[in-house]
């Protein structure tokens, strides 16, 4: 029986682990790391419910509580939704997968689909991949694709992007079953992208600028 840790925050974490289940994965064989937030309530719950090992913490003392949750047996961490950073010293501890809501390489970092609005990319979509010590750059274990429409928002999109994305664990958790190495980035592709929203000051179309800032909490 496999043992997997889960590090991450909200709705989107409560469908992952629904699929979880969904593949006779079983709340005994679970841990969870989570942040302690008042927006997070409704994934507490969850957790609550299942009866799943959960561990809450903030971003200060995150590296010592995954420190010693690495003290037991994990056979995985997936990563998903993952409001953390995830020091390079535990990486010899597992194995780490993340799953990024951004097409990899070409848009790393953070608020993937936004940028993908903002540079008029005709698509968009998410990546798995191993986690190594450059941020977002480990081999590819498998992407979706999303065409970006003249009526999307960012929030569609990153809805659509994280639900395609769960769709895909189980090919995901068969390639790291077979201990698949993966598929290599290119280093020379893509941008890296800082956590904060861009400035939007400089659109001139309307309706492009609404369908961006269409993400939440704000809804703009």
């Amino acid at each position: 029986m496999k043992n997997y840790l889960i590090i991450g925050q909200g709705s989107q974490t409560i469908q992952l682990i629904r699929e979880m289940f969904s593949l006779e994965i079983k709340p005994n064989q679970l841990s969870v790391i989570t942040l302690r937030d008042v927006s997070n309530f409704s994934f507490l719950e969850f957790l609550k419910y299942y009866e799943i090992k959960t561990e809450v913490t903030d971003k200060k003392k995150f590296d010592e509580v995954l420190t010693k949750t690495l003290k037991s047996k994990i056979d995985l961490v997936i990563s998903f939704s993952n409001p953390f950073i995830i020091g390079k010293k535990h990486l010899n501890k597992s194995t780490f997968i993340n799953f990024h809501p951004g097409m990899l390489p070409l848009f790393r970092g953070s608020f993937s689909t936004v940028h993908a609005m903002l540079n008029k990319s005709e698509r968009t979509g998410g990546t798995w991949h191993y986690i190594t010590e450059k941020v977002d750059q480990g081999n590819i274990l498998d992407s979706v694709d999303v065409r970006i429409k003249p009526t999307s928002t960012a929030f569609s999109l990153n809805h659509e992007v994280f639900s395609l994305g769960i769709k895909e664990l189980d090919i995901v958790l068969e390639l790291v079953n077979r201990k698949s190495k993966g598929i290599k980035q290119s280093s020379k592709e893509g941008k890296f992208y800082k956590n904060k929203f861009p400035d939007l000051s400089k659109i001139e179309d309307p309706d492009l600028k609404q369908r961006i800032n269409y993400f939440p909490p704000n809804f703009l």
